[in-house]
């Protein structure tokens, strides 16, 4: 059981004699000068093994005084993906039938080493004919697949790549018109072009705003609405003018001031109930990809921190001050400590102590939290840039090189730790340009790949022969429906045009977005954003008053498309084009234009083809 008990001990067992024998021997205390574990190895450190094969493993402890002892039988093992790879008690592991890749994990004395097990998808390929790297992106990931087996998927279509980068980078599905010049466009380099434009445009920090907002959990809660909408205006401006990440994240962790001058200070005041433990955790985990919570209490027996770890990281916020008045109020560094927590394991006020580094001093001008920025900042820093390019490319992607994004450990490898650390170099070498990291990764071959599974690649989950279709986020399905429909989003207090994307907070009411799992913003994880399937999303898109009252709108585009007397098929290709960025095949025209000129309402027709539309995979999946 999980944080719980398990079997006794085998009396026969050499753990049951150990104790058995200290305990005879008056349960004596260590001795002061004992040798003690400073890191563990584990052998081989990788394998490519066949379904059915097995590897035995060697644990290695190396100690303080220079020694070294083979602790496998002392050693605990886990598997992270059963199904790929299971490992015995004693450290055989085990190749299961279904291909990929699992982490191993051994765990003695507090300290932790894993295993790679690789189960090849086909036999190891020498050349992949056909995919020609575009970047450094490409050339890594060709050298994991040619490893596995993997074979690539085709690159995908034009109208496909348009409304794909469309919706990853601004929230919103291509226009008709522009999915007519795309395909019209004859140029080699066209969706490079494309990707500085949608870079450019006001809908790229708009969409980007909202997921920023929602993992900050930037909320109108306690009467902070002008607040939450000042912040929310802040993140957009800061992304928009693709100011540098340690820039943005100083804004955040650093803010002071009154919430019209520094609207970050709303980051705070939602962390208001438990400010020096939630801002810690939050920071760890948003900023370091690090989830340090549970060590709080105790030193999590898969992690690498311990207490001294997380109180040191909370002692760069333990002189963090606010006013008593206002919602929220003025938040300052204040000279001495504001908070009587205290460290437990010296029962003094926490002191700052940078992650697996050394304690620092400040005076009493000094606002620590600067320095904490300055620290994650340094090129050397094993945990900033990579949190960051792992959650860019989680989202492009459909999962991050590390899964979850945020959770960047020693125990959950990347499935291609090489190309996790080039695209972190590279960020911290442009001086955190998140707009280069981003045009890196979706001008990239691998980026472009088609969503459809091939013989070679319909098992790999992890390392992105193919493009992993996913459903689209709540807000975006939604302005989706309505740039099909015609209609607008209808949100109280808003301007009659905001787009569900454009929304500052949580607190405007729609069924639609809480049906299909919009976050309630009370926690930063991105796994807060659900993207499973409900009968209640079935019910709602299939027979709800709001989705036909939509469609049949009468300012809508099926209204309008009837009233302009455009022939049936114009009408058809239109509603395609805008919803699915793409033309009808000759078989989807055929049965459509069918339907249409079989009906005696023209108009019911119609709405009847953008219902089947909206109800398809491919207009709910970013494919």
């Amino acid at each position: 059981m999980a944080h719980g008990g398990g079997k006794k001990l085998d009396p026969a067992g050499s753990e049951y004699q150990v104790i058995r024998r200290w305990i005879a021997a008056g349960a004596p205390a260590s001795a002061p000068d004992a040798p003690r574990v400073v890191k563990l190895r584990v052998s081989p450190s990788d394998g490519v093994l066949r379904p059915g094969e097995r590897q035995q493993l060697a644990v290695i402890a190396d100690y303080s005084d220079g020694s070294k002892r083979d602790v496998t039988r002392q050693a605990e093992f886990q598997s992270n993906l059963e199904v790929v790879a299971t490992v015995e008690p004693d450290g055989w592991v085990k190749a299961g039938r279904q291909s990929g890749e699992a982490a191993i994990m051994t765990r003695h004395m507090g300290f932790v080493a894993v295993f790679r097990s690789l189960v090849p998808h086909g036999p190891p390929v020498t050349d992949i004919p056909g995919f020609k790297p575009n970047n450094y992106v490409d050339e890594l990931t060709l050298v994991k697949w040619k490893k596995l087996g993997l074979r690539p998927s085709l690159t995908c279509d034009d109208a496909t790549f348009l409304r794909r980068v469309t919706i990853d980078l601004c929230g919103r599905l291509p226009t008709s018109a522009e999915a007519v010049a795309f395909e019209a466009d004859p140029a080699a380099d066209k969706r490079a072009k494309l990707i500085d434009k949608l870079l450019d445009s006001p809908d790229y920090p708009a969409y980007f705003a909202l997921k920023w907002g929602s993992v900050l959990r930037n909320s109108n809660l306690a009467g902070a609405d002008k607040a939450a909408v000042a912040f929310h205006h802040w993140l957009k401006d800061m992304i928009a003018r693709n100011r540098p990440h340690d820039e943005f994240v100083r804004g955040i962790v650093a803010a002071a001031g009154e919430w019209q001058d520094a609207p970050a200070i709303n980051w705070l005041w939602q962390n208001r109930d438990d400010q020096l433990h939630q801002v810690t955790a939050d920071v760890a985990q948003l900023f370091l990809g690090v989830r340090l919570q549970c060590a709080k209490c105790h030193h999590h027996p898969y992690e690498r921190y311990g207490q001294a770890d997380y109180y040191g990281l909370a002692g760069f916020f333990t002189r963090l001050g606010r006013k008593s008045f206002g919602e929220p109020p003025p938040y300052y560094a204040a000279a001495n400590p504001t908070t009587g927590e205290k460290d437990p394991l010296t029962g003094k006020t926490p002191e700052p102590k940078y992650l697996d580094g050394l304690a620092a001093k400040f005076s009493p001008d000094e606002d620590p939290r600067h320095a904490l920025v300055d620290w994650m900042a340094k090129p050397d820093n094993p945990y900033f840039a990579k949190a960051l390019v792992n959650r860019l490319w989680g989202h492009f992607l459909g999962r991050g090189l590390a899964h979850e994004v945020d959770d960047l450990r020693e125990t959950n490898p990347p499935s291609n730790p090489e190309l996790l650390d080039a695209l972190a170099k590279d960020f911290t070498a442009h001086k955190f340009d998140v707009k280069h990291a981003i045009r890196t990764i979706l001008n990239s071959r691998v980026y472009q790949l088609s969503a459809e599974p091939t013989e070679y690649n319909k098992n790999d989950r992890q390392n992105f022969a193919r493009y992993y279709a996913r459903r689209l986020p709540a807000e975006v399905f939604l302005d989706a429906v309505n740039a099909t429909c015609g209609t607008k989003g209808g949100f109280n207090g808003v301007n009659a045009n905001a787009r569900a994307i454009d929304l500052p907070h949580e607190a405007f009411g729609s069924y639609f977005l809480d049906t299909f799992d919009r976050p309630r913003r009370v926690s930063v994880c991105e796994c807060e954003r659900s993207s499973s399937a409900t009968l209640s999303q079935v019910l709602l898109l299939a027979n709800s008053d709001e989705i036909e009252n939509k469609i049949a709108d009468g300012s809508g585009r099926v209204a309008k498309l009837i009233k302009e007397k455009k022939p049936p098929k114009d009408v058809i290709e239109e509603l395609y084009r805008t919803a699915l960025g793409r033309r009808p095949t000759a078989a989807e025209l055929k049965r459509t234009l069918a339907h249409v000129e079989t009906e005696q309402d023209k108009q019911k027709a119609v709405e009847d083809v953008l219902w089947a539309i909206l109800n398809s995979k491919e207009f709910m999946f970013n494919h």
